[in-house]
């Protein structure tokens, strides 16, 4: 009995010591996750290991020439960890008067006092991410890193430097839609459709939480090494987009339209060379001028009824499947006449119309009524005829240019479907009751002038990694022959009618003192509304040059203008002639020099001024003659019949740096990187900076360069 109670005893003080120790357990937990949280987070982050995600650095675009149209900045967000637990306090009190001092020298944007005040509460408050710069340039980041207690390292200072890359268009909004936009979603432009190849492959590296919640390589080996993006060479010739720009703004503040586009291709290979996309800032009814920027690419989106240069594919198709001859008379009568209600008529209506003309002078002179009445007379039983006739030339169906975003163009593919009615024949006739873009309708006058093939517009050349060609993208042709040679002949035939200073066409008085001649189509569509077509336009015209020799196709659409004046010849070809013009006067081909000094006097090619390593490669690699001499890592460049000097160029590195006689890349790589905002106009070589080299540098400063 005796054995049986103390054996109870020492059960029960078995029982109530486990208890007690559940209790102890249970309070250390507690107390663990209470008053000692924050010390053993800080011990277990020493120890957490994760697979981290490596960014490569982003491809940069460019031009045709070499300008820069998108490219990655680094910058650095600059940050201090007051709980590093290397910190020497008595250190940070000796050295943070000059510290200060030297953040608000290199940064510009705080006083030194406001430093001391910031760093202060920072480390009172025992803070681990005390923000010092958001935004700090690579250049900035070099001189802080130097700083009194920051230069003792990330450990014993607490100060961090995380790099970012922005994304920077040198340009500014020059191409901008067509270059495009680098963000999460919604990319748009070059940027969206080439973003596979520009975005590199990301990279996976085991890394492991330190102090500050900041992750360092466990070791320098990749899981999977990150892959830096391509970059990409477009087609675009960043001097032609700027001309096309221009005379395309000044067109449309002139008339105070709500958009335009430009887009100008060569005629052999579909290169893209300028595409500007230009629309209104606000309704237009300020009293202000208004402003225009690129906000979308109409070029590739918007699909509009084209209006009178869908003339072109009528007759095209009337002399290919409707029986239809050049010479063929069509009487216009005085101008007007109606079709099942609907009345239709010529811009000369008032004046009596165009009496008895034939097929030719019907398109020279862009009569509605002439063209509906031929397309009547040759598919008014037949329409489907008609409608295959425009299907073979490719009227139907989009580009297929490498660019997100073009849409789809409306073309009947069946007599009778949708909205087909009994006017939906001439109204086709004289391009209404079906849409294109631009660049769709361009297409078609680009096969014209490549001797009837179409090839697909391009827009991308090739992509390279350091240098060298990954991808290149030729010339793809669509359809070796829109129509026969005779209508094809006849086609080109009636667009030089149109634009020739000695016919009668709509397009007679614009090109009369150009030193070439031009071919194309004058187009005046009404703009449809939620009420019907009230009283808007859209002005177009559509062509090629030199007309004997084609070498570029050009489109011009500018929509509701508010000027009072509307007409494709007053309105669109003034833009199209000053492009035109222009690439005349500057492209070399069109000038051959066999006799002279020019043609007698060896010279070796020039070259723009820039970094060192960079040029030697060049010079090496054509195997031309040169010297150098200093140690900088850029240089000027002179250079003579038989030889380049390359001469030390210094750069100053607290003032704004003088990059005048550099081409844009390295002049954007001085000066970003120097802290500076840039914008750029024109292109080439930079001949003047807006703010004087040497000039103090002070934050978020802009600097225009001018290029030529």
């Amino acid at each position: 009995m005796k054995n049986q109670h103390e054996i109870a005893f020492r059960g029960w003080l078995i029982f109530s010591a486990f208890v007690l120790l559940g209790f102890g357990v249970f309070g250390r937990i507690l107390w663990i996750q209470s008053a000692e949280h924050e010390q053993w987070k800080a011990i277990g982050e020493r120890f957490e290991s994760s697979v981290r995600s490596i960014e490569p650095s982003r491809g940069q675009i460019y031009a045709s020439n070499g300008s820069v149209l998108a490219t990655s900045v680094p910058v650095y967000e600059v940050r201090w960890d007051t709980k590093s637990e290397a910190i020497q306090w008595d250190q940070f009190d000796r050295d943070l008067d000059s510290l200060c001092l030297g953040l608000s020298q290199i940064l510009r944007d705080r006083t030194a006092s406001e430093y001391r005040e910031a760093l202060r509460s920072g480390r009172n408050a025992g803070r681990r991410n005390v923000l010092i710069a958001r935004r700090a340039s690579y250049l900035q980041q070099k001189e802080l890193a130097k700083l009194p207690f920051v230069r003792r390292g990330r450990f014993k200072s607490g100060f961090t430097f995380t790099r970012n890359e922005v994304r920077r268009r040198p340009f500014g909004d020059l191409a901008g839609r067509t270059v495009g936009i680098d963000r999460e979603e919604n990319r748009v432009g070059l940027e969206g459709s080439w973003n596979e190849s520009l975005a590199g492959i990301t990279g996976k590296q085991l890394q492991r939480r330190i102090s500050g919640g900041d992750w360092m390589p466990v070791s320098d080996e990749y899981i999977i090494e990150p892959q830096a993006g391509l970059d990409v060479i477009s087609t675009i010739d960043m001097h032609l987009q700027d001309v096309a720009s221009r005379a395309l703004e000044r067109q449309l503040l002139d008339h105070n339209a709500a958009w335009g586009s430009v887009i100008l291709m060569e005629v052999a290979t579909g290169k893209i060379r300028a595409m500007s996309n230009l629309t209104r800032d606000g309704n237009g009814d300020s009293e202000q001028p208004p402003s225009y920027y690129e906000s979308y690419n109409h070029a590739i989106g918007t699909a509009v009824e084209p209006g009178s240069t869908f003339k072109l594919a009528s007759l095209m198709a009337a002399m290919e499947a409707g029986g239809i001859q050049p010479q063929d008379a069509i009487d216009t009568g005085n101008g007007v006449v109606t079709f099942h209600g609907r009345k239709m008529s010529d811009s000369n209506a008032d004046e009596g119309g165009n009496g008895l003309i034939n097929l030719e002078e019907v398109f020279a002179l862009s009569s509605n009524v002439g063209t509906a009445l031929t397309i009547k007379k040759a598919f008014d039983e037949r329409p489907q005829v008609f409608l295959d006739a425009l299907d073979r030339m490719g009227v139907s169906q989009p580009t297929g240019v490498l660019l997100d975003g073009e849409s789809e163009p409306q073309v009947y593919k069946t007599a009778g479907e949708d909205r087909w009615s009994k006017i939906s024949l001439t109204q086709m006739a004289i391009g209404y009751e079906l849409t294109q873009t631009p660049l769709q309708t361009l297409a078609l006058y680009n096969a014209v002038a490549n001797n009837g093939v179409m090839v697909r517009p391009l827009l991308v050349e090739s992509t390279e990694h350091n240098g060298q060609t990954v991808a290149q993208f030729d010339t793809e042709v669509i359809r070796k022959n829109i129509c026969s040679s005779s209508t094809l002949e006849t086609c080109q035939r009636m667009l030089r009618s149109v634009a020739d200073p000695e016919g009668k066409g709509t397009a007679q008085y614009i090109f009369t003192k150009s030193p070439y001649r031009v071919a194309g189509k004058t187009g005046t569509a009404r703009i449809a509304g939620p009420n019907g077509y009230d009283g808007r336009y859209r002005a177009s015209f559509a062509g090629y040059f030199p007309a004997e020799n084609p070498r570029y196709s050009c489109i011009v659409v500018i929509a509701d203008t508010r000027s009072g004046a509307y007409y494709g010849s007053t309105i669109a070809c003034p833009v199209f002639r000053d492009v035109a013009n222009k690439v005349y006067a500057t492209d070399p081909t069109f000038h051959h020099t066999t006799t002279g000094p020019l043609a007698k006097t060896p010279h070796l090619p020039g070259s723009k001024d820039g970094a060192k390593h960079d040029l030697v490669a060049l010079y090496d690699a054509f195997g031309l003659p040169f010297s150098t001499e200093g140690e900088s890592d850029w240089v000027s460049v002179e250079t003579s019949s038989d030889h380049a000097a390359l001469t030390e160029r210094l750069i100053e590195t607290h003032g704004v740096p003088d990059v005048r006689g550099m081409g844009l890349r390295d002049a954007l790589y001085l000066l970003e990187n120097a802290g500076l905002t840039v914008r750029a106009e024109g292109a080439g070589t930079v001949r003047r900076q807006s703010i004087r080299p040497g000039t103090d540098l002070r934050a978020r400063q802009t600097i225009t360069l001018e290029l030529s």
